[in-house]
């Protein structure tokens, strides 16, 4: 007669996408993102702004957040001081993963140890724990000591289980705040600021722009506005005249070619929009400066 009884999973970890340690500067900042999985954000030193789905939340030392999957995040230093971050990004379909959602909580004494273990067996996963945000790439376990990922599937499922037990104690909704609301905003402007920048020797569209930020057309054009003055098309085209301006300096550059790099559909629609912007055509703002 078999008398085992089965084990069972009430959180089961399946995989990990990203383990990272960030030290970042108080004026950091990313654009909005989205994925198919779970992520956890530990604020381990300092303060940072979490918005999600347009919520902006403060947390402080010893506060963490979970964005579940297809949540629209991002995460913001209070332009006060710098932050330390941990941040997990992981697979799981277990149902009991529904605790976490919309949820910051904080982590006491009995819980910080687990974190502690976890990162201690990524660093043997993966020899070290990715700390630069700009050069992010993906986990390689090839090297790990024997039964390190395991360990830190281990870790990570106590740590939730016993934030699970701990019913309301540590966890409570999502608050928003008008003042981390206001900074995330203008931070996402400055974002969207530099990717136009980036972006001036190609074609984009306003819904090519707003699929980028995961935005809609009135809530990016708005937040946008405010703090330019321009909507998001006004600035770029006028991104694209002054550098069309500067390339018209070097007289190797003819209208036709400027035209073309700037990706504008024609020297017709180039030349409409430069004067439109400078009251001259890009013919005799040449002949002005020669």
């Amino acid at each position: 007669m078999d008398n085992k009884n089965s084990v069972k999973e009430e959180i089961r970890i399946t995989g990990f996408k990203s383990v990272y340690y960030f030290e970042h500067g108080k004026e950091f900042y990313h654009a909005p993102e989205q994925h198919d999985y779970w992520e956890i954000v530990y604020v381990d030193k300092g303060e940072i702004i979490a918005v999600t789905d347009g919520v902006g939340q403060s947390l402080t030392a010893g506060q963490a957040i979970f964005h579940q999957p297809n949540d629209i995040h991002s995460h913001i230093s209070n332009k006060k001081v710098p932050n330390n971050m941990f941040v997990v990004t992981f697979f799981t379909s277990s149902p009991a993963m529904d605790f976490f959602r919309k949820k910051t909580f904080n982590i006491d004494q009995n819980l910080k140890p687990l974190l502690n273990l976890f990162l201690k067996e990524a660093k043997n996963a993966l020899g070290e724990v990715q700390g630069n945000y700009k050069e992010r790439r993906a986990l390689d376990f090839s090297e790990e000591k024997f039964g390190s990922t395991q360990l830190m599937a281990a870790y990570l499922e106590e740590f939730l289980i016993k934030l699970i037990r701990s019913g309301g104690q540590q966890g409570s909704l999502l608050r928003d705040s008008v003042e981390a609301r206001k900074i995330a905003q203008n931070s996402t402007a400055q974002l969207i600021e530099e990717y136009l920048q980036e972006k001036v020797y190609s074609y984009l569209t306003l819904d090519e722009l707003c699929a980028h930020f995961f935005m809609g057309k009135s809530k990016l054009s708005g937040i946008f506005k405010e703090r330019t003055g321009k909507s998001p098309m006004q600035y770029f085209s006028h991104l694209k005249i002054e550098e069309a301006k500067r390339l018209l300096r070097d007289e190797a550059n003819s209208v036709s070619e400027i035209a073309d790099r700037l990706c504008f559909s024609g020297i017709h629609s180039f030349t409409r929009a430069f004067k439109n912007v400078t009251g001259f055509s890009p013919t005799d703002y040449k002949k002005s400066i020669y």
